[in-house]
């Protein structure tokens, strides 16, 4: 199996898709692959920015739509909490827009309520924008001293490379599902 033929024709759709699914493995992955010479580091860093900008801003937007009325349809005992929450994110926008992106755990509800508690959209894009390319760079650089460390520990089994690539892969899917899963079972 010819590993970068294989990276060059499927590596774009898959670093794309992977990065909105699963964020920082991906880029990181990517990194790692572009310390290996598959792709120019500031390649992986642009590209990662796409689906994290993409994926904050649909957040933004279906909390602009349908935010509120959601969040008053929650059970009364947690609407103390959901005010808490749109007070925070109103008084402290523009701190809440530049930590949402690594707020790990609250990623994802951070844009929908951005978008709820009435953050104009050309003032939230250009936040995530910014965010997303500091977020983007910061995962790329780890992925390629990671890489680059990687590749210099591991040239004695380098023929090896596509199965390793291939259990980080398999290994990346593994946790992610195994924490949807685990996720699930919490709520």
């Amino acid at each position: 199996m010819d590993l970068g033929a294989v990276i060059h024709s499927y590596g774009g759709p898959v670093l794309f898709v992977w990065a909105w699914l699963q964020g920082e493995a991906a880029v990181i992955v990517g990194g790692s692959l572009a310390a290996r010479g598959y792709w120019p580091w500031w390649a992986v860093w642009l590209f990662a920015c796409v689906p994290a900008t993409l994926g904050h801003q649909i957040y933004y937007a279906l909390g602009r739509r349908f935010g509120e009325p959601l969040l008053d349809r929650l059970p009364a005992r947690m609407q103390p909490a959901i005010a808490r929450a749109r007070t925070l994110v109103r008084e402290n926008a523009v701190r809440v827009m530049l930590v949402m992106r690594f707020a790990y755990g609250i990623r994802l509800p951070l844009p929908i309520l951005c978008g709820a508690v009435g953050i104009t959209p050309l003032r939230f894009l250009r936040y995530n924008a910014l965010t997303a390319l500091v977020w983007a760079l910061l995962f790329t650089w780890l992925g390629y001293v990671y890489g680059a460390a990687a590749g210099a520990a591991l040239a004695r089994v380098a023929h090896y490379e596509a199965w390793f690539l291939v259990g980080a892969v398999a290994f990346g899917l593994s946790v992610a599902v195994l924490s949807q899963r685990a996720g699930s079972r919490l709520t």
